[in-house]
């Protein structure tokens, strides 16, 4: 197996968890988006680490477990979370009762990121949080299209929820 340096560890833990924790951040806005994508990786996640839990070292050892400390554990954090979105979204959903914000959303991002390195899977991450990424890159493409080409803008308003909402999407 291959193993990190402590030190690199470290350094790749503090740069995953900003850059988790804002994408979903971004991602809220619209009623719904944040929670419910954050419902469907969180139950990606359970089902990730059951499946941890089926091919653990702990219970047999050999060439072929998956090292991962306590996945049944993960799996139930994990669920948990998945219900938790799920009782916020039926209040969320449009037209939205109550309000995630900031600390929430950025809370999920941080649950996401420490769910990807204690499962050791950060690249996984980024394929089960794909919308997560395409908000994050429509909002440096725009930024970056405004400052290159002297205040145009690629997108009618970023993140890309709102580019659909100014065109006529609910």
């Amino acid at each position: 197996t291959f193993t990190l340096p402590p030190i690199l560890l470290v350094l790749l833990t503090s740069l995953l968890i900003p850059r988790t924790s804002n994408p979903v951040n971004l991602t809220y806005g619209l009623d719904g988006l944040a929670a419910g994508a954050s419902l469907m990786v969180f139950g990606a996640y359970t089902l990730v680490n059951i499946w941890q839990n089926n091919q653990w070292c702990g219970r047999e050892p050999g060439p072929t477990c998956y090292e991962v400390r306590d996945p049944l554990d993960l799996a139930i954090f994990a669920a948990a979370i998945t219900g938790a979105c799920f009782g916020f979204l039926w209040w969320n959903a449009s037209p939205a009762k109550i309000f995630m914000g900031d600390t929430g959303s950025l809370a999920l991002g941080g649950a996401l990121a420490g769910l990807a390195v204690l499962t050791r899977t950060e690249f996984l991450l980024a394929l089960l949080g794909g919308l997560f990424v395409i908000q994050t890159l429509s909002v440096i493409l725009q930024v970056g299209f405004f400052k290159a080409t002297k205040g145009r803008r690629l997108f009618r308003m970023a993140p890309l929820h709102h580019h659909f909402e100014m065109l006529g999407w609910e």
